[in-house]
């Protein structure tokens, strides 16, 4: 007997059974609108594998090729971002078409890729079509690559780019407005020929491939940014120039070669075909050194055919009015030649500067009460490895014979009292071991800190392994002068006067006296000018040239002494004794700017 509740279960088996059939024939297709947004967002992303896995099986771009091709056609652009989304609605086809023997099934995605770049000052946005087609083998829908994809309103494009159109580059003036260097980068001119050129310095080719001409040296360098301001930058889209390849830079649209760079690697043969957006450049700054040719003029003429450098400075200002360096450099010659290097000898070379240092010695002495101008001291010909010049023998002498007639021995008992520590100390207050803090390069003079007592008696008298530059010892000579106070040295009008103090003004008038003292009647009586009093004092190197002992020729100065208008510092380079080259040299470099100066 069959229970009566058998027919129920088996109809309940039979419709769940059925139920799955059901369920087995209505799985969903996938959705055209979510392989488009998966494939957009893999274009924004640059996810090459990710485009590759849903391009059609016969599609002759893959993983390698996109991996090549999207950077680029992209970077160039100084692109930022890229985002790419389906923009409206996507026809999805009816399920029943979307088949294994499906083949031409197809739908598109409207879709928008918005981009941003450092050269547009808004994004920019294209709109277009995505083609999509059903693999009904693989149940998926595919996407053919194409170029235009990236930018969908310009089918012949080939990639972005950036031009960069130039300002006039700015003029550099010396205080009193006269024109240094005038005119754009590739017109560049230079008023003034070699007077001061290698300070002023020259223009040369641009790396990076920069088609414009940037700083190579001396203030064109080390203003170039001021000099040059910033370029307009115009987002571009380009594409194969029907010409070929030609010299020059993306976009054939206009503006000037020499003032336009295309930051794209295949720049050659392209042309803009569209402007997408842009951020506008500014102008660079005229700018007033603290340079004045007339000083400059007299300085040079003055120095004559000597090798080496001087520097005549403010001393209340610490303002640079005449940088000398031998060797004349005119920058006009030299517009857009690269690989040359002109060196400043009154900036960055860097000599022993011998006695002169015992300016800075003195100073340090008299203000850490080491000795008085009275204090009594020997000056034996030899003592205890430091010599005399020329062996001189002195005998008992006080410290003011002491300066006025550059006694190494009695210095080196001074330099003994005041001790390594000390000494190096003083040495950085008048700037030693420190790059000058404005922007025109200069060499670093540098004091290494004495390593034992002969090294503290050498470096004290400006030997041993103390190197300084003619910009160095114009400080020192202008921190006395100033009463004291130490200004940083400044080439530029609007910089701020930056100073400090190193010794008090009563240190300051008493070295004044020892240094007018040498001129009056020690060993710098050769830079006596008639109209005013001249406060220096003299140094004289030994250096050692292929094995032959020679001298480097040093006077440091200022005048009038009372009331000082300049500093002037003065090196020959190889030139022999300080007294006998380097004094009457300053003595016509004072005599011959005093009356320029206000």
């Amino acid at each position: 007997m069959i229970p009566k509740s058998l027919p129920l279960f088996l109809a309940a088996l039979l419709a769940l059974a059925g139920c799955d059939q059901v369920t087995d024939a209505v799985d969903p297709a996938p959705r055209a609108e979510e392989a488009a947004a998966t494939f957009l967002t893999a274009l924004g992303e640059q996810d090459a594998p990710a485009l590759a896995g849903q391009l059609t099986n016969d599609d002759e771009w893959d993983e390698r090729r996109l991996d090549f091709f999207l950077p680029r056609a992209l970077n160039p652009g100084g692109i930022t971002s890229v985002i790419a989304s389906v923009s409206g609605a996507v026809q999805q086809p009816p399920d029943e078409e979307l088949t294994e023997e499906s083949a031409t099934v197809t739908t598109s995605a409207p879709y928008s890729v918005t981009y941003e770049s450092d050269a547009s000052s808004r994004p920019v946005e294209f709109s277009g079509e995505l083609e999509l087609t059903y693999a009904g083998d693989e149940d998926r829908w595919t996407v053919t690559f194409e170029k235009a994809l990236l930018w969908p309103e310009h089918e012949d494009a080939s990639g972005f780019g950036v031009e960069e159109i130039w300002p006039k580059r700015a003029a550099i003036l010396d205080r009193n407005g006269k024109k240094l260097a005038v005119g754009s980068d590739q017109e560049r001119t230079y008023p003034q020929g070699s007077l001061a050129g290698t300070t002023v310095g020259h223009l040369e080719p641009g790396e990076g491939g920069i088609d414009r001409l940037q700083g190579g040296s001396g203030l064109e360098l080390a203003l170039d940014e001021k000099l040059a301001g910033t370029p307009t930058q115009r987002f571009v889209i380009v594409g194969p120039d029907p010409k070929g390849c030609r010299d020059g830079s993306i976009g054939r649209s206009g503006g000037s070669k020499a003032k336009r760079n295309a930051r794209a690697s295949s720049a050659c043969g392209q042309v803009t075909i569209d402007v997408l957006g842009r951020v506008a450049g500014e102008r660079g700054r005229d700018t007033k050194t603290t340079l004045d040719m007339d000083v400059q003029r007299a300085a040079e003429n003055a120095y004559g055919g000597t090798t080496g450098g001087s520097v005549v400075m403010d001393p209340a200002t610490g303002d640079l009015l005449a940088v000398v360096s031998s060797s004349p450099f005119d920058p006009g010659n030299y517009v857009g030649v690269g690989g040359i290097e002109p060196f400043n000898r009154a900036l960055s070379g860097l000599y022993p500067p011998g006695s002169s240092l015992k300016v800075m010695t003195g100073a340090a002495a008299l203000e850490e009460g080491v000795v008085k101008e009275s204090t009594t001291l020997t000056g034996p010909a030899e003592y205890k490895g430091v010599r005399n010049f020329e062996s001189g023998e002195f005998g008992s002498l006080d410290f003011a014979t002491a300066v006025k007639f550059s006694v190494n021995t009695a210095f080196a008992q001074i330099a003994e009292d005041l001790g390594p520590k000390r000494l190096t100390r003083y040495a950085e207050l008048f700037g030693f071991n420190a790059e000058p803090s404005m922007p025109l390069g200069a060499g670093t003079s540098s004091f290494p800190s004495p390593e034992d007592e002969g090294d503290v008696m050498w470096s004290s008298i400006g030997q041993a392994q103390v190197l300084a530059s003619p910009l160095q010892m114009a400080t020192i000579a202008a921190t006395i002068a100033n009463g004291g106070k130490r200004m940083e040295p400044r080439i530029l009008l609007k910089d701020p006067k930056q100073g400090e103090r190193v010794v008090t003004a009563k240190v300051a008038r008493t070295m004044t006296g020892l240094m007018e003292n040498v001129v009056t009647g020690g060993t710098g009586t050769g830079a006596n000018i008639a109209g005013a009093q001249v406060a220096g004092k003299t140094g004289t190197a030994e250096v050692d040239v292929d094995g032959k002992r020679r001298n480097h020729a040093w006077f440091i100065s200022f005048a009038p002494s009372h009331g000082p208008k300049v500093a002037v510092s003065v090196v020959s380079e190889l030139g022999g004794v300080g007294g006998e080259v380097a004094a009457p040299l300053a003595g016509r470099i004072l005599a011959a700017v005093l009356p320029l100066v206000k």
